[in-house]
């Protein structure tokens, strides 16, 4: 096809299109027009909300990211606190046990002590009767 051809063609089925436009009722034209601008509204509410979003998300000062970050801070540092916690706790637990080890041998002492003492004292108390 030429291009003067084609662009009367072209010419044409624009001429045709226009003309069904000014066709259709101007009722019909009114609701699309009212469509398009809730549509544009619905944008636009669309594109506040969004926003407000993106500012509570990377608010330096407030913003959900700053919180968790600060959260995660929090529980590392107490994870790491919970572990020095543990282990301070785990020897604690072995000086219990020395102790109440050392405590067991201590009372078995003065048990064999204070029974050879009462001997003792009972064999003097004894023999000096007799005498």
């Amino acid at each position: 096809m030429e291009p003067a051809a084609l662009a009367e063609t072209i010419r044409k089925i624009i001429n045709e299109e226009l003309s069904r436009t000014r066709e259709v009722p101007s009722s019909d034209l009114r609701i699309i027009q009212i469509a398009m601008e809730d549509l544009k509204n619905s944008q636009a509410e669309m594109k506040r909300e969004l926003s407000d979003i993106k500012r509570k998300l990377l608010d330096p000062d407030d913003g959900v990211i700053v919180k968790v970050n600060e959260n995660t801070r929090f529980r590392a540092e107490f994870e790491r606190r919970q572990e020095r916690e543990d282990v301070a706790y785990q020897k604690m637990l072995i000086e219990h046990s020395e102790l109440v080890k050392w405590k067991s041998g201590v009372n078995k002492a003065l048990w064999i002590f204070f029974t050879t003492l009462i001997g003792i004292l009972t064999k003097i108390f004894f023999l000096s009767e007799n005498s």
